[in-house]
């Protein structure tokens, strides 16, 4: 963890002296990122209020600071922090695991609309092609045959057909969360642009949009924050795009100073302000310890097929 953070500190310490006049843009991306934390929050408040949970929105908020500041400290795949908003919540207000993980489930299906639109913005500017598109014909195969995907599926579908299709039944309640998804996914591709802004390269909507998909999928690298994925697969994109060397790694690395350093200090500070550092580590442990058990399940169900 000490080495992570000393490798954080000598980023910020490099960028800060390299972007000199194009601070204004930045601060507006890293105005952006915090705002958008804040939206992330109100939309997971209001899904657990609809489930029953009465939560108090600061809780809330903490609990999904102290996520990312846990996926960005260990390497969990980025469900490691999912865990822990639920271990947080449990031990802070009392709400059951189960439920936690249901709101969270239901948080991954509206965004897919989003998802969608952005990929599809990138699409209709002329980039499928650093989509993968041409590629799916030979992955959609692997993927319908490989029996660990197809039970996840099965595993997901079933839990559709239960919970969280009977809140997707509650339009309301959709309409909610998927419009607060969407303004999330266009808040992520304002904030690439202000951070190319701030460098000197003008992006178009069609690179941002890009830019925020491929982030998505380079951060389940199996390393703290997708550490080496997301810097060596954002900058071949950029170069990719016709975008010098230099402001490419500037760019990927003024996007890592707010993502992985503001995003982990803000949730240091409120996990330190709301719990403690105590409560940060019980709630690690118990997330630790659920996907322990969701990986020997997944083990267990492979030796079975």
């Amino acid at each position: 963890m000490l080495s992570t953070l000393n490798t954080m500190w000598s980023d910020l310490v490099g960028f800060t002296k390299v972007i000199g006049g194009g601070i204004v843009p930045y601060l507006a991306a890293v105005t952006v990122y915090i705002a958008s934390s804040l939206v992330w929050g109100t939309r997971w408040y209001i899904i657990l209020r609809r489930l029953g949970s009465r939560v108090s929105f600061k809780n809330v908020y903490t609990a999904i600071m102290g996520g990312i500041l846990f996926n960005n400290i260990t390497p969990t795949l980025k469900l490691g922090g999912e865990g822990f908003r639920a271990a947080w919540l449990r031990l802070t207000e009392d709400v059951p695991t189960e439920r936690s993980l249901l709101s969270i489930l239901y948080e991954r299906v509206t965004e897919v609309p989003g998802v969608v639109i952005v990929a599809l913005i990138a699409i209709l500017s002329g980039l499928g092609n650093y989509l993968g598109i041409n590629y799916l014909p030979a992955i959609v195969p692997f993927i319908l045959t490989s029996s660990w995907i197809r039970n996840k599926i099965d595993e997901v579908r079933d839990r559709l057909r239960g919970d969280v299709s009977s809140l997707l039944r509650d339009w309301r309640l959709t309409i909610q969360a998927t419009l607060l998804s969407v303004i999330l996914w266009f808040m992520d591709m304002l904030r690439f642009y202000l951070i190319a802004l701030a460098v000197g390269v003008h992006l178009s909507i069609g690179a941002v949009a890009l830019l925020s998909v491929s982030y998505l999928v380079l951060s389940f690298g199996p390393t703290p924050a997708g550490i080496g994925f997301v810097e060596g697969g954002l900058t071949g994109l950029l170069v990719g795009l016709g975008v010098p060397v230099g402001s490419a790694g500037l760019i990927v690395l003024g996007e890592r100073l707010i993502s992985s350093v503001l995003s982990s200090l803000l949730g240091l500070l409120l996990v330190t302000v709301r719990g403690g550092i105590k409560l940060f580590k019980e709630a690690s442990r118990i997330a630790r310890e659920e996907q322990r058990i969701g990986k020997s399940k997944d083990s267990a169900s492979i030796g079975l097929v």
